[in-house]
């Protein structure tokens, strides 16, 4: 079934609440594990995980009316890889590593028609705290106020997880980008703490932003490039 993810299906739909949960780990744990010939971006011998956590709602493809639409809670491992080279050399891109949500039919549906790399997983959360869980594996983190005053490391992982607009992929042996086109983008810092997780053996937390404003975006169809 994977030629429904040919289907050149454009995506609307609105950002709620959005976390992003930036942790690095030793490159070595990553770089086998994605397709060539997506590039993991090195920093200085990690690798960046920007870890989005988002309600997502009234999500559709845009040839539905929007009174058919969907809503789920997504948790996604968005790895950040090396596309300087087709962006006048600036990098922009990630791959969806792993994607997680609580609902069966959405991951179903994600499988089918895009490349995700959707999972069911656990998704709970008490106060400021949130853990996914899967099998014997688990991320957990508490969000916290924003950070008034933000060192200039966070200000760098600001504009480097800012940047992000692209997702790469590949399919048939074709590799692919699909874009995401958002009017504004305002992340803001805020503290992070109690994070922990068993998917990575050399995971460190970097860093955590958050947007406080409804985001409208599209989730443009896939276009292939030279694999």
């Amino acid at each position: 079934m994977s030629f429904l993810k040919k289907i050149p299906i454009k995506y609307l739909g609105e950002l709620h609440d959005v976390r992003l949960i930036n942790f690095s780990v030793d490159i070595t744990e990553v770089k086998d594990k994605v397709p060539s010939p997506i590039k993991v971006r090195d920093f200085k011998g990690r690798a960046l995980f920007s870890m989005v956590d988002v309600q997502l709602k009234n999500m559709r493809p845009s040839f539905i009316p929007s009174v058919f639409h969907f809503d789920y809670r997504h948790v996604g491992f968005r790895l950040l890889v090396e596309d300087a080279s087709y962006n006048a050399g600036i990098n922009k891109g990630l791959f969806f590593f792993r994607s997680f949500t609580d609902k069966s039919l959405i991951v179903a549906g994600g499988k089918l028609f895009t490349d995700y790399n959707l999972e069911s997983a656990n998704i709970s959360e008490t106060g400021q705290g949130v853990e996914v869980t899967q099998g014997n594996n688990w991320i957990q983190y508490s969000i916290g106020d924003p950070l008034l005053n933000s060192s200039e490391e966070i200000q760098e992982l600001k504009r480097t997880v800012g940047a992000l607009d692209r997702a790469y992929s590949l399919h048939g042996g074709t590799l692919r980008v699909t874009q995401i086109q958002r009017e504004k983008w305002p992340i803001q810092a805020v503290a992070c703490s109690d994070f922990s997780t068993s998917f990575f053996e050399s995971a460190k937390l970097e860093g955590a932003f958050r947007v406080f404003e409804t985001i409208y975006y599209q989730w443009l169809p896939p276009k292939s490039l030279i694999s």
